[in-house]
């Protein structure tokens, strides 16, 4: 039987799963295990702190892993080390260390848009500090979506609609760190032609407004299966749908997915190179607009509020009713994905004999 290594952190914890149990402890690991075992998969739980690059227990074998919405992101920042290291040293991390990377990260998301050409029709701005920002002034149209990196159920989003509001809303998300900024202030004086650092340098995006929008769709990807919900955009809450309430979403077949948006979808999934994905959509009627992506440790509601998921069969598009737990999802997922890059290697091998 294969064997794939599972990382979890310090609370023992793999992953995110919506009605979880006891609250906030991800998957239910005795279930992952057995739909893993059922596909003939053994998985191997360690924590983030047993790994040593020195040590031989993956030899061969691939390693899933969870990631962390710990305040601050410090834990996660310790999981993105772990992970890096790993792929440096040759270990098959899934999903690669970029999609954790881009976990919670909007600023190197929008990096990674734009490398794997899904920029499209949405373009977008990122900026380090307010002396970036002032630099683009002049190249910014109003109203213009504002976004922290960081945050998720739409926190850190909304609408921008002059330049005085905007360089606002910068100074805003920063945190003064007033001891650090008198002595950078010293040194100005203590030495000349010293530049002082910017005293608001929280990372931050904006990107293109799109007018009269109703909702957006929620799509995740687990190999063949897609969920599919729709979330209007609720009074009091502007321009976000996100965050608005599972129970004020409509799923599957009540999602009224337009024509082409689960194509769409597939086909950044097919960019992405994942087993598993949530992306959100929007649409104006005429195109498609891919807002967000993340490809691990996303939020699960869609599954247990969903009777069922779409497949592809024969290039049509058909809705299974049936109720899968989120640990079935994944397992199966990976599996696929596994198995697949496993026949395209040995395919790549075949062709260079």
């Amino acid at each position: 039987m294969k064997s794939i290594v599972a990382l979890t952190d310090y609370k023992s914890k793999f992953g995110s799963k919506h009605f979880d149990v006891p609250y906030r402890s991800g998957m239910d690991k005795d279930k992952l295990s057995k739909y893993f075992y059922d596909l003939e998969y053994r998985l191997e739980y360690k924590y983030f702190n047993d790994i040593n690059l020195a040590d031989d227990i993956f030899n061969g074998r691939d390693v899933i892993y969870t990631s962390s919405e710990d305040i601050g992101y410090k834990y996660k920042s310790y999981i993105e080390d772990i992970i890096y290291a790993l792929e440096l040293s040759g270990v098959t991390v899934i999903p690669a260390y970029k999609h954790l990377k881009a976990n919670n990260n909007k600023v190197f998301m929008e990096l990674m848009r734009q490398y794997e050409g899904l920029t499209g029709n949405i373009e977008s701005q990122i900026f380090g500090s307010m002396k970036d920002l002032l630099m683009h002034l002049d190249t910014i149209q109003y109203p213009i979506v504002f976004k922290t990196s960081g945050g998720a159920s739409g926190t850190g989003v909304c609408l921008i609609k002059s330049e005085k509001e905007l360089i606002g809303k910068v100074k805003e998300i920063n945190k003064r760190e007033y001891s650090m900024d008198l002595r950078d202030y010293g040194r100005s004086l203590k030495h000349k032609g010293y530049i002082r650092e910017s005293l608001y340098r929280e990372k931050f995006i904006l990107q293109k407004f799109i007018p009269d929008l109703q909702n957006d769709w929620k799509v995740y990807i687990f190999g063949e299966r897609l969920y599919i919900f729709k979330r209007p955009l609720l009074k009091g809450r502007g321009i976000k749908a996100s965050g608005g309430g599972y129970d004020n979403y409509f799923y599957g077949l009540e999602a009224e997915a337009p024509n082409g948006l689960f194509d769409f979808a597939q086909e950044i999934y097919k960019k992405l190179d994942v087993p598993h994905v949530s992306i959100d959509i929007a649409y104006d009627g005429d195109e498609f607009y891919l807002i967000e992506f993340q490809s691990l440790y996303f939020g699960t509601a869609g599954i247990p509020y969903s009777q069922g998921y779409f497949t592809k069969k024969e290039g049509v598009w058909d809705f299974i009713t049936e109720k899968l737990e989120i640990e079935k999802a994944y397992a199966d997922s990976i599996v696929l994905y596994i198995e697949k890059k496993t026949i395209k290697n040995r395919s790549s091998v075949n062709h260079s004999v």
